[in-house]
């Protein structure tokens, strides 16, 4: 089990090499830079996506994303911190996704998940055994604690962000919405949050719960990768 483990954080890793070896429509420099993406507060991450958008104000395509539902109030932070950074919803929310999907890139757990879901896949496929690879690629059942059912339209930042969430959401078995929504929390939660208050400490809970059906979900897998190897 240990060395199909290593196998498949190996793997991931590759994966990884290979996403943040393509193209962007932002470009960060590594030599410019110390710290990750992930590692800075919103704030930054929207000073810096500001300053590139009025260089090449042509670049962006953004993707439009349809929510059949969104965590409550996220709505109402987005609205209320586009007021405070002095631009649109659609805009921020845009630049958010950008920093959201560094979060996911680099959530361990995820990363876990892509190696063993790997693994799982190989094994199932050379048993031709489809009932396990069903039940992995079914979806789970995650739901937000909290939520408004009134539909919304959200954007992501690029075509490349989109695909990334979409991967993302496969491994998370997830509808792409849900992951979205989770890593713009942790976007948000990044900042001065604190303006928030009690919504800001349920947000926080919003978070954990994914966490842990993200674990839930992986510690599942690495049974199947135990049950198959025996």
């Amino acid at each position: 089990m240990t060395k199909a483990l290593e196998k498949a954080s190996s793997g991931a890793e590759t994966g990884d090499k290979v996403a943040e070896s393509r193209p962007r429509t932002v470009s960060i420099s590594p030599a410019s830079m110390t710290d990750s993406v992930a590692d800075w507060p919103l704030h930054r991450v929207i000073e810096h996506l500001r300053q590139k958008e009025k260089a090449d104000k042509d670049a962006i395509q953004p993707v439009r994303l349809h929510c059949r539902s969104t965590i409550k109030s996220l709505v109402d932070v987005i609205d209320s911190l586009a007021k405070r950074y002095d631009t649109s919803r659609n805009r921020l929310c845009r630049w958010m996704s950008y920093h959201a999907a560094y979060f996911a890139r680099e959530d361990a757990t995820i990363t876990k998940l892509t190696g063993v879901q790997s693994l799982v896949r190989d094994l199932c496929l050379m048993d031709d055994d489809t009932d396990t690879l069903d039940i992995m690629n079914s979806l789970t059942p995650y739901a937000p604690r909290v939520v408004d059912e009134n539909t919304a339209h959200l954007y992501l930042y690029d075509a490349w962000v989109a695909s990334d969430f979409d991967d993302m959401a496969r491994v998370c078995g997830v509808y792409r919405y849900r992951i979205v929504q989770v890593y713009l929390i942790k976007s948000i939660l990044s900042g001065d949050s604190a303006q928030f208050g009690e919504t800001a400490n349920r947000l926080v809970s919003e978070a954990h719960r994914w966490d842990t059906w993200m674990q839930f979900r992986l510690g599942a897998l690495e049974t199947l990768v135990e049950r198959k190897e025996k």
